[in-house]
């Protein structure tokens, strides 16, 4: 598969994480949610290692790549994934996951500067229609669950901002571990347990008990989440980051096609320029796709 087909892959896969994610986010609050998801996107993905043993791979690895790796997870899933949640209590699923289309527009220029990438006047066009389709999305609605106007997105921005910085790490750590899934498993290995030492000195732990349906959402964040992460790490080894991160973004139009099957929440209520804004992602992504072959 190309490194697109990758990114459409893992685009849909973290749409479905995000629904899970939201499902969880409704019985226990975002900073367990995001921390139990990572730990079972974990889980699955060691198990992954130990059945397939490339683990060996570690053997010649040198220290900085893992250490890039272990600052790209932390960005990306710790600072990102507890973000999005808090953002999805405040303007829901759908449009927090639209917001976070900032990120190519991010990545792209930051990729040109960090990894020489050649970034030419139509991938630019694509990259900034796809950021118009973010404009449109926040100007889709009028207040949030408490009444209180929620166009200032600025988790859903900062979570852009974040997964625009993620791949440059990715891409650095790659040169010396050619191997994606390897180097986001080891990444996520050091991520879980700082994750849960943030959580125990903020005493999170103590927030009262996680419902057991709450588990059940965040195990099945984990399978959606795995095959998302592992896709996601795939594509930017096989395709610029410009191209990668653009198309990923498509997960904000899988995610307004899904939300109306499964929430029934005035917050994640489906207004024609939220879908119109999601569509401009979209032409802006074919854009940078074809401004790249």
């Amino acid at each position: 598969m190309s490194g697109v087909a990758w990114a459409l892959v893992a685009a849909f896969a973290f749409a479905v994480t995000q629904i899970f994610n939201r499902k969880s986010n409704q019985l226990v609050d975002a900073y367990r949610t995001a921390f139990g998801l990572l730990a079972s996107v974990e889980v699955i993905l060691i198990v992954r290692l130990a059945i397939t043993g490339e683990f060996a791979l570690l053997a010649g690895a040198p220290l900085s790549s893992l250490l890039y790796f272990v600052a790209a997870t932390f960005i990306h899933f710790v600072g990102g994934w507890t973000l999005i949640a808090l953002s999805q209590q405040r303007i829901g699923v759908a449009r927090s996951q639209a917001l976070v289309g900032a990120a190519p527009l991010v990545g792209a220029v930051l990729a040109a500067w960090v990894l020489e990438e050649a970034l030419t006047l139509p991938i630019a066009a694509g990259v900034l229609i796809a950021v118009m389709g973010v404009w449109m999305v926040s100007m889709s609605g009028s207040t949030n669950v408490k009444g209180r106007p929620w166009s200032n997105p600025w988790y859903a921005l900062t979570v852009a901002v974040l997964w625009g910085i993620s791949p440059q790490l990715i891409r650095l750590g790659l040169r010396g571990l050619d191997s994606p899934l390897v180097g986001v498993t080891v990444g996520l290995a050091f991520t879980v347990p700082l994750h849960a030492l943030v959580l125990t000195a903020t005493r999170a732990w103590r927030r009262g008990p996680v419902p057991a349906a709450a588990l059940k959402w965040m195990a099945l964040g984990g399978l959606a989440g795995a095959l998302a992460v592992g896709a996601q790490w795939i594509s930017f080894h096989l395709t610029s980051v410009a191209i990668s991160i653009t198309v990923q973004q498509l997960a904000a139009l899988f995610v307004v096609g899904l939300v109306p099957f499964v929430f029934r929440e005035p917050i994640e209520r489906i207004t024609i320029r939220l879908v119109g804004g999601a569509v401009t992602m979209l032409v802006g992504s074919v854009l940078v796709v074809l401004a790249g072959r």
